[in-house]
């Protein structure tokens, strides 16, 4: 329930009535100086303490009223503000082990050292669980069905650059082919670098592909406390942002 201030929720002492039949007989323009003047000729003998309660009593909704759009002016100001940002990354961790241990700061300060923290987002899913063994036993039967879908729609909607996941995860989006292919996702040069990494998957028509690359021995990876020992990152982004971000994270791991 909305609580008001002492001075809104009493109502002071009037010192006069409105006459409501003279005030229906006037214009829009004098109604409003009728109210001026009755309102000066009420406060006219109150002290300052009496003035200030009695105004807040009367323009109380006024009050109420601007608070509450200027309440959401700045709550939609800071939304767009946020939303508009250039993006530093998006990631999604599959099969996290404990949300409130994934280490935030980590990749915060990825951003900070690559130069696109400030003014800039950093956005991220926790919340994800995907396996491939229940993807292989048919996942459309049971109750998480709706969260490979919604996943899956999100995935190639290029809505993420980086996906970490376990061994299980990783087979699970492979076999939604939800990752692109690295020979032709990354070029030449950071393939060479990623090479003796690179992780074969079977995609959703069976088929070994190059899908994913090792980065559990990392540092930073350790550091982000995924809850795994055995991390793969791959890529499901096709937009040249995407690949614009994909590019950079990798540059930072593997300099």
């Amino acid at each position: 329930m909305r609580h008001m201030t002492p001075e809104l929720e009493e109502k002071p002492i009037e010192r006069t009535i409105d006459d409501r039949l003279e005030m229906k007989s006037l214009s829009r323009k004098d109604r409003r100086k009728y109210k001026k003047e009755k309102l000066r000729e009420t406060m006219e003998d109150m002290s300052k303490k009496e003035k200030f309660k009695y105004l807040l009593y009367y323009y109380k909704e006024v009050i109420i009223f601007s608070a509450i759009i200027l309440g959401f002016g700045i709550w939609l100001g800071r939304t767009i503000y946020e939303n508009t940002r250039p993006l530093t990354i998006s990631y999604v961790v599959i099969n996290c082990g404990n949300q409130f241990d994934f280490n935030l700061d980590t990749m915060e300060q990825y951003a900070k050292d690559i130069g696109k923290f400030k003014g800039c987002r950093v956005k991220g899913d926790t919340n994800v669980t995907i396996s491939g063994k229940e993807y292989a036993e048919g996942y459309e039967g049971n109750g998480n069905s709706q969260i490979y879908i919604n996943f899956a729609t999100m995935a190639t909607s290029d809505y993420y650059d980086v996906i970490f996941a376990d061994k299980d995860g990783a087979d699970g989006c492979a076999a939604l082919d939800i990752y692109y292919p690295l020979d032709k996702y990354l070029d030449a040069e950071t393939y060479a670098k990623v090479k003796d990494r690179i992780v074969t998957l079977k995609n959703m028509e069976g088929k070994d592909t190059e899908m994913v690359i090792d980065v559990s021995d990392l540092q930073f990876i350790k550091d982000l406390n995924l809850g795994y020992d055995q991390v793969y990152i791959g890529f499901p982004g096709d937009q040249q942002d995407n690949h614009d971000r994909v590019q950079d994270f990798l540059n930072y791991l593997f300099p």
